[in-house]
């Protein structure tokens, strides 16, 4: 049996991805027509041809048949029998100004006329009580030779100095203790065992210890590049994928 040759893998994806079908490529330009542009007729002018519809969208919008235009003048006359109608209980009651709440007060005027008998009015013990001023004991301030400890007064009661805390309070009091798993920082400076001091480096640490070496390169600068890399050429493949996307190439405006 003839044996077929399965393409790899890297040749299916090194192909350049297909456009579909239905793709339409962007304009060039802004100014690009489907059809020729429509041209002046003899007058000059350009002739436009509009469908039924677009000239029925064209005109102006009509208005309602049973639409009442505004009064051309604001006086009209008045029929005789407008004039002799007697108007009926209800309409002369909506014509009646409206009355103010029987609660309502007037603004009081600005300048207000004081009565001889409240400028001869004399107050009483509670008013002029209240007229005085609140007085504050005046705020104790230590000078500075106070605040030395044999003069000082903390002004601490008795009883406070003599009271006794509560068990809960002493709780309180007392400091957080730490979690039994925790460990301080440790010190720049610590022991170092013996064991330690007198282990032996196995041959693989030696060799992981020791600097890397260039041979003859000792000198190697990592920044320079080789002039054969200066002369290398790409190969066909990519510099196509340098080049970029055909349908994303704009021309440029001048």
């Amino acid at each position: 049996m003839a044996t077929v040759a399965r393409e790899r893998r890297t040749d299916v994806l090194s192909r350049p991805k297909q456009l579909p079908v239905t793709y339409q490529e962007d304009r060039r330009s802004v100014y690009w027509r489907d059809s020729l542009p429509l041209k002046p007729g003899p007058d000059g002018s350009t002739v436009f041809v509009l469908t039924p519809r677009q000239e029925q969208l064209c005109g102006h919008k009509v208005a309602n048949p049973g639409y009442q235009f505004d009064r051309s003048y604001p006086i009209w006359p008045v029929k005789e029998s407008a004039k002799q109608y007697e108007a009926t209980g209800r309409i002369e009651k909506l014509s009646f100004p409206k009355s103010v709440h029987r609660d309502y007060v007037p603004e009081r005027a600005v300048m207000t006329r004081v009565t001889s008998a409240a400028q001869k009015a004399e107050p009483s013990a509670r008013i002029e009580q209240l007229a005085r001023e609140k007085s504050y004991l005046p705020l104790k301030i230590k000078e500075s030779w106070e605040f030395d400890c044999y003069q000082w007064d903390p002004e601490i009661s008795k009883g406070a100095k003599k009271a006794q805390a509560s068990a809960w309070v002493e709780r309180l009091a007392e400091s957080r203790q730490t979690h039994p798993s925790y460990q301080y920082a440790r010190s720049v400076e610590w022991h170092v065992e013996d064991p330690a001091l007198k282990a032996i480096a196995t041959l693989r640490l030696q060799q992981l210890a020791r600097p890397k070496s260039r041979g003859k390169l000792d000198n190697f600068d990592p920044y320079r590049v080789s002039s054969s890399a200066r002369n290398a050429r790409a190969t066909p493949r990519i510099s196509e994928l340098c080049m970029p996307i055909p349908r994303k190439v704009r021309q440029k405006k001048f």
